[in-house]
């Protein structure tokens, strides 16, 4: 049986939409697809799902450092499961760090701004002195906002991931923006959808686990090659 479809139109179609991303949002996108492809391929472990995220927003969004959490279904509290752009030390630190319900709800705790549906910004005047551990120079905490633009060492963006209650069941966090600003709305955006979408693979997996696993030591994840 003959094609029906011309070869000129065909081209014309296929250069069109060619599967090649030709811009930002395009590329956006397609990570995006892939996230939702990972988190239901039960071979994938969710951890591993958390690092491909990471790795997307570490290369996208021109943050330094992209750090995940997640609540310990075991117990009342928050810890961190993925950090990428840190030194090993640093890690460790992120890593043993345990968040109570008072931290990650209280406005006194960790001031900050909100941003969007899922998001704040946490300002460093306002971060509790334990946690200047968490960066390379805490002394850098010092410095002075200057500009109303700024994004100074020790601010940091928190996406959350939520349940059907609302309630926090994790989070995306960002922090070292490269050009030293404060991120476009659209980047906020993109984020709180790829935390919404963090938030049904989350649920899902835990869903079907059923039973509570041990949890396990976290992992770094080592940085995106260029």
């Amino acid at each position: 049986m003959a094609d029906p479809i011309s070869p000129e139109f065909r081209k014309h179609v296929e250069n069109i939409y060619t599967l090649v991303p030709k811009d930002d949002e395009e590329r956006i996108a397609d990570n995006l697809i892939d996230i939702m492809a990972a988190g239901s391929d039960r071979k994938q472990p969710l951890k591993s799902v958390l690092e491909q995220v990471a790795r997307f927003v570490f290369r996208q969004f021109g943050f330094s450092e992209v750090a995940i959490g997640l609540k310990d279904r075991r117990e009342p509290v928050w810890r961190y499961e993925v950090a990428l752009g840190f030194t090993k030390e640093i890690e460790a630190r992120i890593f043993r760090t345990r968040y109570d319900h008072e931290d990650m709800y209280s406005q006194e705790r960790f001031p900050n701004i909100k941003i969007g549906k899922l998001s704040e910004f946490n300002i460093a005047e306002g971060r509790p002195v334990n946690e200047t551990d968490k960066y390379d120079r805490p002394y850098r905490w010092t410095t002075k906002r200057t500009e109303l633009t700024e994004f100074l060492p020790g601010d940091f963006i928190d996406v959350w991931m939520v349940d059907e209650k609302k309630e926090f069941i994790g989070w995306i966090e960002v922090s070292g923006p490269k050009d030293k600003k404060q991120p476009p709305r659209s980047t906020v955006r993109w984020l709180e959808l790829l935390a919404s979408i963090c938030s049904e693979i989350v649920r899902t997996r835990w869903a079907e686990e059923g039973v509570v696993a041990a949890p396990r030591a976290p992992t770094p994840v080592p940085p995106p090659k260029d």
